[in-house]
């Protein structure tokens, strides 16, 4: 009863990791500097951001398991040392192979390390409210863009863009070793009192723990995968290539662009929340398929529209990327139970990876072999169909085992 009493102020301290956490989201701003600052090509710059989404989205298939042998406040301290030390080693950039390896490689371990573990701790502690928690949990990760990126760039017009990266890391090893202290165990037998009318009346509690290995055994495990995998496509090929497309399609100035993309960044973070605190009221699959149409939608809406109208598709988009990172957690605890929910949850993150590969990739070729981004707006909305399809699959599979 006492840490049902106390969760609340368990899940405000992981709120504020995950943001200290979302160094990744503010890259674009980070990116001309650097590139400047060693004349490196975009090309070659790039690489950085693709390997840190890679190495934080695989990284936890391996280092997961070690959250219940040593506990999560000591996993999570063991990130956040990973991290701010990825940082501060960035400071002394000289060659792209060096930031590779210190921001590509060892801050995408410490966000491996962190992210997927508070995601997984914010569920377990709200059983009775899986998406809310895990959307607040999300939504705070996904406001690193909207909080550090100005920052950063302020910093960076007075000093050189290396030297923000220590003050970044000292800025987050002042919040996040204090706020620590505050992360909790949830106890293994933790029950919450449901209040009936607050209960997520869809959700599906799985019938049993599965193990990892237990739950790659299962048909839905890789039916939730590519749902997931084209469910954040879209969103991912967005965030790549926002500014691009606002300069190119409506004739928008840098700056106009990077304002725009701020918004976005807003929409995103409040569609992890409002998506995750509706999918507890209405079901999992009820908000994964509205999310679908209007992805779907939008990306028809994006090839034959401008002005107005393109940007408010751009806007559902993203609100909509943020709704489907708010599911990961959730429909994990849902299929596969909540006993091993820290391990379990790393193997259905890596669909995250896989859009970070596929949405930005499909969107560069597409606009290299046909001098515009139609094709691919149109490519999504087929790939958002064929999730609708999975889904509904998923929830006829679920029907069928109730009425059993």
């Amino acid at each position: 009863m006492d840490f049902e009493r106390k969760r609340w102020r368990y899940l405000m301290a992981a709120m504020l990791l995950a943001l200290c956490s979302g160094i990744g989201y503010a890259w674009s701003v980070f990116q001309k500097p650097l590139m400047e600052n060693f004349d490196w090509t975009l090309k070659t710059i790039s690489l950085t951001f693709t390997l840190q989404v890679m190495t934080s989205t695989i990284a936890p298939i391996f280092l997961s398991k070690f959250q219940k042998t040593i506990g999560v406040k000591n996993y999570l301290r063991i990130g956040m040392a990973v991290y701010i030390t990825g940082l501060i080693a960035t400071m002394f950039t000289n060659s792209i192979s060096y930031l590779y390896l210190v921001y590509g490689i060892i801050v995408g371990i410490g966000i491996a390390m962190l992210y997927p573990a508070l995601m997984a701790y914010a569920t377990s502690m709200f059983p009775d409210k899986t998406g809310m928690a895990s959307g607040l949990l999300a939504c705070a990760y996904g406001s690193g863009a909207i909080l550090w990126a100005p920052i950063a760039t302020f910093f960076m017009e007075k000093h050189s863009v290396l030297s923000v990266y220590g003050l970044l890391a000292a800025i987050f090893a002042a919040v996040m070793l204090p706020t620590s202290f505050y992360i909790r165990n949830v106890p293994a037998d933790f029950k919450p009192v449901i209040e009936k009318e607050k209960s997520a009346k869809n959700a599906s509690p799985a019938a049993m723990d599965y193990t990892w290995k237990e739950m790659l055994k299962t048909a839905t495990y890789y039916l939730l995968l590519i749902a997931l995998t084209l469910g954040a496509t879209a969103g991912l090929m967005i965030a790549g290539h926002a500014s691009g497309m606002l300069q190119e399609i409506l004739s928008y100035t840098p700056e106009q662009a990077a304002v725009l993309v701020g918004f976005f960044s807003v929409f995103n973070a409040f569609g992890r929340l409002i998506f995750g605190l509706f999918s507890d009221r209405f079901g999992r699959y009820n908000i994964m398929m509205v999310l679908f149409v209007i992805i779907g939608g939008s990306m028809i809406l994006l090839s034959k529209s401008n002005g107005h109208v393109f940007i408010a598709a751009l806007l559902a988009i993203s609100s909509c990327y943020g709704g489907f990172t708010s599911m990961f957690s959730p429909v994990c605890a849902d299929h596969f139970g909540m006993k091993n929910l820290a391990v379990n949850y790393a193997f259905l993150y890596v669909a995250y990876g896989l859009a970070g590969l596929i949405g930005p990739q499909l969107a560069a070729r597409i606009r290299t072999a046909s001098d515009g981004y139609d094709m691919a707006f149109l490519t999504v909305a087929g790939m958002s169909g064929v999730g609708l399809f999975i889904i509904l699959l998923l929830k006829a599979k679920a029907s069928s085992r109730k009425e059993n």
